[in-house]
């Protein structure tokens, strides 16, 4: 069992969730219903937020030490798993420090940096020691979305032509988490992107940096021949979620939404007796994680996925300034955005 230590002890890694819900959308449920990791460290700058996480979590996990930042978490013995989830504009400086640490993995909530520069930096330093690290496009590992991915990939409906996603909200924050479907389903390849967006007239941005823009929608090409649409905008079926279009059939994927597939004639796909049991997003990917670490392959989202999904966001930022398509990777890596998911 591979110990786990969280910096950053805000929403997304216990406020969505309940210590009773085996589901729970947030890492500490996550670890908690895990048999292969366990929590032994988180840390804040926040007293409000420790005394909040002792209160709800502390008689699920007996002897849990609480730190006031995460200097103080990694002098501590650096746990196997780092999850780093503070907000974006600070995930460069921590991230410096979790690796200087020299954990077996690490963790990092999206996005994963405000600048490519900054991505390029993290990952050179992190491959130097080789210490994977994991992008939390979290709805990537819904067990029945990894089901729907392995059936395509083995032929359930053909040669993939087409993957269209939907949901809006910016491009780096939120929306990233359906550029990570796309490629999920279209493949790690993309050549080009051409995108449509916006940016808010009220948005607060610290000196230093550009405001995030909203998406409208995005085209990318593929080095294989599949084409990604992206659409900024929930569809029929809600957000965060994907129709793949194949050959031979189609299948619909997303976490909110069951699993959907159908022939080449439009006659559904029995899918039943097919698909994993649910469990909560943050189980399956600490478990590929802790798997990696006994020798099995890299998890999803991990090193070069990651960076190719960040890639393809700073790209539709640059098209959306330029208006023109740009071929990946993107040259200007020091554009620096105020990425604050």
């Amino acid at each position: 069992m591979y110990n786990v230590g969280i910096i950053g002890i805000g929403s997304i890694s216990e406020g969505y969730g309940r210590p009773d819900d085996p589901n729970a959308y947030c890492h500490t449920g996550g670890i908690l219903h895990s048999a292969k990791v366990r929590l032994v460290s988180v840390a804040d700058l926040d007293k409000t937020r420790r005394v909040r996480f002792r209160d709800k979590w502390a008689d699920r996990f007996p002897g849990l030490a609480y730190h006031e930042n995460a200097i103080s978490l990694l002098d501590d013995g650096p746990p196997d798993i780092v999850a780093v989830c503070v907000r974006g504009p600070h995930h460069h400086s921590v991230m410096e420090q979790v690796i200087s640490a020299g954990p077996k993995a690490i963790f990092l909530e999206k996005p994963p940096t405000c600048s490519l520069q900054e991505m390029d930096k993290m990952t050179a330093a992190a491959n130097a020691r080789n210490i994977p690290i994991t992008v939390s496009y979290s709805r990537h590992w819904s067990p029945h979305v990894l089901r729907l991915q392995e059936m395509v990939q083995n032929g359930l409906i053909g040669t993939v032509e087409k993957v269209i996603g939907y949901v809006g909200g910016t491009f780096l924050s939120f929306a990233s988490h359906t550029t990570d479907l796309i490629c999920q389903f279209a493949g790690y390849c993309p050549e080009s992107v051409v995108a449509q967006g916006y940016y808010r007239e009220d948005e607060q941005i610290p000196d230093g940096y550009e405001g995030e823009p909203i998406i409208n929608g995005a085209l990318i090409k593929f080095a294989n021949g599949v084409t990604g649409i992206h659409v900024g905008h929930d569809a029929e079926h809600g957000g965060f979620y994907c129709d793949v279009m194949g050959t031979e059939g189609r299948v619909r994927a997303g976490i909110y939404i069951p699993p959907f597939a159908c022939g080449r004639e439009k006659k559904p796909i029995d899918l039943a007796g097919q698909m994993p049991e649910e469990k909560s997003v943050f189980t399956v990917a600490y478990e590929q994680i802790a798997d990696y670490l006994d020798g099995g392959p890299l998890p999803h989202c991990t090193n070069r996925d990651f960076m190719t999904v960040h890639e393809l966001g700073f790209a539709s930022i640059e098209s959306i300034n330029t208006g023109r398509e740009v071929m990946l990777p993107a040259k200007n890596r020091t554009r620096k955005v105020f990425a604050n998911g």
